[in-house]
């Protein structure tokens, strides 16, 4: 049993590397659509997550700033971190139309009311929207009690 040999800080250091498993779950589930309103389920859904998720991975190793982080032997950026880098490159893309556009501020305004329209409206969860507070009634059984205080 090799593993009786093994000293308390190479134990905790490759402990450590647990923390990568995490990460790729998290990614995953947070970028891959394994959450609860997943439309695909089943072991048909599941392959089908596992089959875009590997083929989103692959298409964004060929983003600039992965390819060169990869080419000058780097590690390489999060699944999320190189998502948000693409929604904040659409939005400079973006932004630069519209202010180089004929008519900029018709096109802003076209760009504004386009994102109003798909902005979500969630009730919040800390709030306790839609949640049983339970019974609020004075119990029989305490009255005695509060009246002794």
């Amino acid at each position: 049993m090799p593993w009786l040999s093994w000293r308390h800080v190479d134990i905790a250091r490759l402990y450590t590397l647990r923390w990568l498993v995490e990460v790729f779950i998290q990614d995953w589930k947070a970028h891959g659509g394994w959450d609860q309103l997943s439309k695909h389920q089943g072991i048909k859904g599941s392959t089908r997550g596992v089959i875009l998720s590997l083929l989103c991975d692959h298409l964004l190793l060929q983003h600039p700033a992965q390819s060169a982080r990869l080419k000058n032997k780097q590690p390489g950026l999060p699944v999320g971190c190189l998502t948000e880098r693409l929604k904040v490159e659409a939005l400079i893309d973006t932004i630069n139309e519209v202010v180089s556009a004929n008519d900029p501020h018709a096109s802003f305004e076209v760009l504004k009311i386009g994102l109003e329209d798909c902005l979500p409206s969630r009730d919040s969860k800390k709030h306790m929207v839609g949640r049983s507070l339970g019974r609020q009634t004075v119990t029989a059984s305490l009255i005695p009690r509060a009246q002794a205080a």
